[in-house]
C-alpha cells in the first residue's frame, strides 16, 4: 500500500486527487495533504448556509465542495488532512466503520506521546475537545471507500470562526454541520508547531503501522488529477450549484442604508432575487431581474450589479 504525501497545497487539486484514486484506480492507498486556507463543505450541504462567504473572500479563504457527506471544515497550512482510499473488504451494510481508519491515526499520535479519545460521533478528542473531524464516502459501483479527516495542529482558529459563521436565514433541506469547540494540538504540544517535521514524523509512523510505502503522486496521475480539478472541483456549478434548493433572507447595510435581501435558488439557478429598502420599496430592480435564471456564482452578481453601488466585490459578496 502507498502512503502519498502530497506536494500540493491547492485544495481543489487534493480533493480531485481523492476522487481520482477512489473512482479511477483499484489501488489501496493513504494520502496526507495540506491546503492553503479553505472551507470545504460536505457533498449534500448548502455551502452558503455553512460559511460566511464575504468574510472568506476578505480573508482569502477558498470555498470548496468534497465528494463525501458530513459537515463543513476549515483548512489552512496548520491543518493536516488524511485520506484512506481502499477496497471495502466487507459488505455494504457494514461499510461505515470510522474506527477502521482512525485507529492507525490514533496509534501514530500515541507513539508521539499524544493520547486521544473518541467522541460519540467518532471525532477525535484531546482532553475532551475536538481536533479532528471525519467523513466517509462509499463508492458502491466498485465497492471502495474514501475516509478522510482533519488534524488541527496549528490552524488559525480565529479565521476558522470567521469563516464558519454564516449570516442571514436559510430555509433548505440540506445536511447541517454540527458545531463543536475545537483545539489545536500544538497548543498542548508546542513542538508540533514545526509542522514539516510533525508531518514527516506522522507519515513515517503511519507507514509503519499500516505497512505502507512512502510515495508521491506520479506524472501520469498528476495529469489526470489536474484535468478532474478543472472539469469539476473548481467549477461554480459544483461548489455553489450543487447545493440543495433554498431560500435566503438577510439584512444588508450599505452607505447607512438598510436593505432586505430575499433570494430563492433552485438546482443552482437563481429563481427569485429582490432588494427592498426600509420602506419596503424594491430597489435596483433591473439588476435584481438580471440575476433571474442565472447560476448562483460571483460572476452573476458582478455582471448584474455593474454600475450600481453594489458593483464592488466586497459589496455583492454579501448576497451569498
Amino acid at each position: 500500500m502507498r502512503l502519498i504525501v502530497s506536494d500540493s497545497t491547492d485544495v481543489y487539486y487534493n480533493l480531485a486527487a481523492e476522487a481520482h484514486f477512489l473512482h479511477h484506480t483499484e489501488e489501496n492507498l493513504i494520502m496526507l495533504w495540506r491546503s492553503e486556507s479553505a472551507v470545504v463543505c460536505g457533498k449534500h450541504q448548502n455551502i452558503c448556509a455553512e460559511i460566511n462567504y464575504a468574510a472568506c473572500r476578505q480573508l482569502n479563504i477558498a470555498p470548496a465542495r468534497r465528494v463525501s457527506g458530513g459537515g463543513t471544515v476549515y483548512h489552512d497550512l496548520g491543518n493536516l488532512n488524511f485520506s484512506f482510499i481502499q477496497d471495502l473488504g466487507t459488505t455494504l451494510d457494514k461499510a461505515v466503520n470510522y474506527k477502521r481508519f482512525l485507529e492507525p491515526i490514533r496509534q501514530a499520535l500515541l507513539e508521539m506521546g499524544i493520547e486521544t479519545t473518541y467522541s460519540e460521533r467518532d471525532d477525535l478528542l484531546y482532553n475532551g475537545v475536538k481536533f479532528s473531524g471525519n467523513a466517509q464516502h462509499i463508492f458502491q459501483q466498485k465497492k471502495r471507500v474514501l475516509h478522510h479527516g482533519t488534524l488541527l495542529i496549528n490552524a488559525n482558529i480565529h479565521n476558522l470562526g470567521k469563516a464558519l459563521h454564516s449570516e442571514g436565514q436559510y430555509q433548505d433541506k440540506a445536511v447541517k454541520s454540527n458545531k463543536s469547540s475545537v483545539t489545536n494540538l500544538a497548543d498542548h504540544f508546542p513542538h508540533l508547531q514545526e509542522i514539516d517535521q510533525t508531518i514527516a514524523t506522522l507519515a513515517q509512523k503511519i507507514a509503519t503501522i499500516t505497512h505502507s510505502t512512502l510515495s508521491s503522486i506520479q506524472p501520469n496521475e498528476d495529469h489526470q488529477i489536474n484535468q478532474l480539478k478543472s472539469e469539476k472541483f473548481t467549477r461554480p456549478e459544483w461548489i455553489f450549484g450543487y447545493s440543495p434548493s433554498y431560500n435566503h433572507n438577510r439584512i444588508i447595510t450599505f452607505n447607512q442604508t438598510t436593505y432586505h435581501l430575499n433570494m430563492a435558488v433552485t438546482k443552482g439557478i437563481i429563481t427569485e432575487f429582490t432588494l427592498a429598502d426600509h420602506q419596503e420599496n424594491h430597489t435596483f430592480q433591473a439588476s435584481c431581474h438580471a440575476t433571474i435564471n442565472q447560476p448562483i456564482a460571483p460572476q452573476t452578481f458582478a455582471t448584474a450589479f455593474a454600475n450600481t453601488p453594489f458593483q464592488q466585490e466586497i459589496e455583492y459578496n454579501q448576497f451569498f
